[in-house]
Formats: structure tokens, C-alpha cells, sequence
């Protein structure tokens, strides 16, 4: 449990000044909500080098509601964070086993409709954001195809929530940097490379979020530290 008490020592709002680690705790949670909003800043860079005029709209229009979901997801993880830091604040650390457990649930459910909600309302989606006629098809392809990974933005949002209830926002940071650093790489090949247009943008985000997940789970593999026992059992509403 070294590496546990060390981040304890460091991020425990219960002991100490409070301003300077929470200005520590915030700039990382800050970064990583800027890094995420890149995301379609970066494809649209791309895309209107190396992409069409059309695509360029397209990505633009259909980044707009992918950043308004994502900050959703985000939205809706921090109570997850709450809750984790709650209880390791009142020393119940068996409880936050059934906090992820829930989490875990609930979020599947959430991912998976707004799966549905993407796939089938894409073109709806598209008439509401009034994009133009020309780019109409490739807004509902960029929609569409994010829609369809949208279970990689909700994995790496509820994994990032339970660290930063460990205290620790130093790590979902690293984790959304790589996932940019493939993305800029995957925009290149696809757009740049291939020739894919819109297409290709929208694989290289999800490809992107589907990276920072593995990353992520792997971590947790590798971390001996973790102050919680978590089960299958523990998966439940």
C-alpha cells in the first residue's frame, strides 16, 4: 500500500491546505477536458487540409453534438468521483467496490442507448444542427460512426472518474494525451493517407478512445495499490 499512502499524503483534502491541492487535483481534470474537446479540432484541421470542403462542415457540425455527449458522460462520472472520494474520506473502503459495481451498470445501460440514440437519430441530428445540404451524408456518416464507438468514451470517462476519487487526475491526463497523440496519428493515415475523408476522422477518434481504454484497464491490472477488492458479484443496480 506504499504507493497508495504516498498519493493519500499528496491528495488528501481531509489533512493539510486545502487551496493547493485542489488547484493540484483541478489543472489535470482541466487538461484533460481541453485535450477531449481537441478531439474535433483536430479532425476538422485535418480533414480540411487534406479532406473536402464538404468534410470540413461535416466535421465540424457532427463534432458539436459528439463534444455535447461527451460532456455529458463527463458530467454524469463526476458523481461517481463523489461518491468513491466520500467514502474514502469516512474510511468505509468497502463500499466503493459497489460504487464501480453500479457505475459499471448503470453506464453499459447509458452506453448502449445513446449507441442506439447516435446510429438511428443521426439524421435527424443532422436536419436539428442545419448542416448544409452538401455535407448532409457525411455528417450523418461522422455521427454516426462515433455513435458507434460511444462505448469507449463512456469506458474511459468511468475509468477516469474512479481515479480521480482515488485522487489521483495525473493519470486520466496521461491517458486522453496518448489517446490525441493516436488520433492526430490516425487522422494522418486515414485522411491523409488513405484518402477516407470524414470516414477516416471519425475511426481515428474512436480509435483513439478505444486505446486510452485498454491503456486504462491495464494500469488497473498492474496496480497493486488499489484500495478496494472488486468482483463480478459486485456489478449490480
Amino acid at each position: 500500500m506504499s504507493g497508495m499512502t504516498k498519493d493519500k499524503t499528496s491528495d488528501d483534502f481531509t489533512v493539510g491546505s486545502i487551496p493547493g491541492k485542489l488547484a493540484k487535483f483541478m489543472v489535470p481534470i482541466f487538461g484533460a477536458l481541453v485535450l477531449q474537446a481537441m478531439y474535433g479540432a483536430v479532425d476538422l484541421f485535418v480533414v480540411g487540409k487534406f479532406g473536402s470542403d464538404a468534410g470540413i462542415s461535416a466535421v465540424s457540425t457532427g463534432s458539436n453534438l459528439i463534444n455535447l455527449v461527451t460532456f455529458l458522460i463527463t458530467g454524469l462520472t463526476m458523481g461517481v468521483t463523489v461518491c468513491i472520494s466520500r467514502y474514502i474520506g469516512e474510511q468505509k473502503r468497502e463500499r466503493i467496490s459497489k460504487v464501480i459495481g453500479g457505475a459499471v451498470s448503470f453506464f453499459i445501460v447509458m452506453a448502449l442507448v445513446l449507441m442506439v440514440v447516435l446510429l438511428l437519430g443521426a439524421p435527424l441530428f443532422t436536419s436539428l444542427l442545419k448542416a448544409p445540404e452538401e455535407a448532409y451524408d457525411l455528417t450523418v456518416t461522422y455521427i454516426r460512426i462515433c455513435g458507434g464507438g460511444i462505448v469507449f468514451v463512456v469506458a474511459y470517462n468511468v475509468i477516469s472518474g474512479i481515479f480521480r476519487g482515488l485522487g489521483n487526475s495525473r493519470l486520466p491526463l496521461l491517458f486522453v494525451f496518448i489517446a490525441c497523440m493516436v488520433n492526430v496519428a490516425g487522422d494522418l493515415l486515414f485522411v491523409a493517407g488513405f484518402g477516407m475523408d470524414v470516414a477516416g476522422a471519425a475511426i481515428a477518434t474512436i480509435l483513439a478512445q478505444a486505446v486510452s481504454v485498454v491503456m486504462s484497464f491495464f494500469i488497473i491490472r498492474k496496480k497493486k495499490d488499489l484500495p478496494f477488492a472488486f468482483s463480478k458479484s459486485d456489478i449490480g443496480f
